[in-house]
């Protein structure tokens, strides 16, 4: 082949690619719009029931959706609403640009008798901008709990930062996003019992003092703790200034609360860092019972005065929470009941060869302490996924520990070593009204972005 030729060739393989597929990063799937599952019930306790509309990526300019609702035989305005409210029967959310979700609500109407037979139907009718309409473009939501048989999920983790805690009811095939920054200390509601916990999503120590007036605590009571109070020092006897990772309520920073109060003592807590990196402020911390609820004191550390929140127990949670950013009572956590496991990052510990130490862990998988159990089942021995049922399930046992999930899931990675996903096992799930669930992660990334991982899950075995 001669010069000329070869140069011809050249010539025609550019124009080619100028008119054709030739670039040099492969083009992104359809950025997909819809419905998180295609049913949902609403329960007899509950007024309201928030609808997630997601895409699959950040929008990259604003989306305007626009739904149709339709109650049946329900008349809206007098059996129920919405927020954002209908205008006849639609409604117009916006997934503003950079983010992945919009939310209607179905509020019940006060004091209107349902007999559990009723539904809503909202359904995407238009969408303006690039997304295109999945297959879940149309949900109906039943007036009474249901039990989901099966689903997948894509979970709303916030991407690469982790920024978000999700919760999941695998039954209501239902999550719940939260910022992992809303709260700072969880106190323990169970009738009796003086507990406080630290955020496990935010690399948070307590450390106490032998000191119980907050304003006799100064500067000079914590110089030194800038380079040992902190995860950064890889120190083993940091391990004592956080709360047992297992979610075991009698290791915990914090000591129980006396009900003597000259004996609860002032800790120095590092509140840890935000989801971008940020050192949130130290605090001075005193909790108290007061009655049979709690108050805490709280300042910064040079401070001579001190805030109070009182807070009230509330036994439909595990925890009630407070955020000192807020000063107030705040609750970032579902009912106990209505939640099974959630992907966060977490507080858990390592040992590097010297002891434990605390370390922060991403895509990690807790489960709500209160009446759920998980296991963790090889394919090498437990045999597929999809084979796996109800006949298979004697002589199993089954784990209380929070973390019995945790980081198993995925390859760890380093620094020159992405984390992967492990295809080799699976997990069993009973939640607290003894469904069973087998659950599989399918995927650690969405279009490659870290902390937007996929499961599916399939009832093995309903409860009683």
């Amino acid at each position: 082949m001669n010069h000329t030729s070869i140069k011809l060739l050249a010539v025609l393989f550019i124009t080619a690619c100028l008119f054709s597929s030739c670039e040099d990063d492969p083009k992104l799937p359809d950025n997909q719009l819809q419905f998180e599952s295609t049913v949902a019930g609403i329960s007899s306790e509950d007024e309201s029931l928030p609808l997630n509309i997601t895409l699959s990526r950040a929008a990259s300019s604003d989306v305007v959706v626009t739904l149709s609702v339709n109650g049946g035989n329900l008349v809206y305005g007098t059996d129920f609403t919405t927020t954002p409210a209908a205008t006849g029967n639609m409604i117009t959310i916006t997934i503003p640009e950079g983010e992945t979700t919009a939310q209607v609500t179905l509020n019940k109407v006060a004091g209107v008798g349902f007999s559990g037979d009723e539904s809503v139907v909202f359904e995407v009718v238009s969408v303006d901008g690039s997304p295109v309409v999945g297959e879940n473009s149309k949900i109906t939501v039943t007036f009474s709990e249901i039990t989901v048989t099966s689903a997948a999920m894509n979970i709303r983790g916030g991407g690469p930062t982790f920024p978000n805690r999700v919760f999941i009811d695998l039954s209501a095939n239902r999550q719940t996003a939260v910022s992992r920054t809303d709260w700072d200390f969880g106190f323990y509601t169970e009738a009796g019992q003086f507990k406080v916990i630290l955020n496990d999503a935010l690399s948070m120590l307590a450390k106490p003092l032998d000191k119980t007036d907050l304003t006799a605590v100064t500067s000079a009571d914590t110089v030194g703790m800038g380079a040992t109070l902190t995860t950064d020092a890889f120190s083993v006897d940091n391990i004592w200034y956080i709360d047992a990772p297992s979610g075991d309520l009698n290791n915990l920073a914090i000591d129980d609360i006396s009900a003597t109060a000259s004996e609860n003592k002032v800790y120095i807590v590092n509140r840890g860092k935000d989801a971008a990196g940020n050192q949130r402020s130290w605090k001075k911390v005193r909790v108290m019972r007061n009655g049979d609820n709690y108050t805490i004191q709280y300042a910064d550390i040079a401070a001579t005065t001190f805030q109070t929140i009182d807070v009230t127990r509330n036994n439909a949670y595990v925890f009630n929470y407070v955020s000192v950013d807020s000063n107030a009572t705040v609750q970032p956590e579902p009912q106990k009941g209505k939640w099974d496991i959630a992907y966060t990052a977490f507080m858990n510990q390592t040992n590097l060869g010297e002891g434990f130490i605390p370390y922060m862990f991403n895509d990690f998988i807790i489960q709500n302490r209160e009446g759920v159990e998980t296991v963790q089942l090889l394919v090498s021995t437990a045999g597929e996924y999809a084979d796996f049922d109800a006949s298979d399930l004697a002589g199993i046992t089954f784990s209380a520990t929070q973390t019995t999930i945790g980081s198993t899931w995925r390859n760890g990675g380093g620094p020159s070593t992405p984390p992967s996903l492990r295809t080799d096992r699976f997990y069993l799930v009973k939640d607290v009204d003894g469904n069973i669930y087998k659950l599989k992660f399918t995927a650690l990334t969405t279009d490659g972005e870290r902390g937007r991982p996929a499961i599916e899950y399939a009832l093995v075995s309903a409860g009683s």
